[in-house]
């Protein structure tokens, strides 16, 4: 069977939350939530040791690194019937993702005046926010 590949150089912005190993990590995560969600960690990890560079992934580090996708907001940790605990992608992860596929002059080249203007609000929204 032949091994996923992540993606090493983004189209578009670079973002943190796929930079370095844990970044290649993150972004096998987001693929694998995105076809499937919600997942339990052993599907997760079932899953992302099927990507090249991530095949001795160990499930402790599975878990840290997913629970810091909670804190930062690009995953929701649910609850199972079973008790069991499960994850799924927040529309932040999702935003990541549309970011690192597409650049932001091909965003700006294809938006509608009225498109840029949406865009534009919630850019603004965003960054007065972080001023308060």
């Amino acid at each position: 069977m032949a091994r996923k590949k992540t993606k090493n150089k983004s189209k578009g912005t670079e973002l943190d939350v796929f930079k370095d190993r844990a970044g290649r990590a993150n972004l096998a995560i987001f693929e694998v939530l995105a076809k499937t969600s919600p997942q339990n960690i052993k599907q997760i990890l079932k899953q992302i040791a099927r990507y090249e560079g991530l095949e001795e992934t160990y499930y402790a580090s599975l878990t840290k690194r997913l629970n810091r996708l909670c804190e930062d907001g690009f995953l929701k940790e649910t609850k199972q019937a079973t008790g069991q605990k499960s994850y799924e992608l927040q529309m932040k992860a999702y935003l990541a993702m549309f970011l690192n596929e597409y650049s932001m002059q091909i965003i700006l080249s294809q938006a509608t005046d009225i498109q840029a203007a949406h865009i534009l609000l919630t850019l603004l929204n965003v960054a007065l926010q972080e001023k308060t």
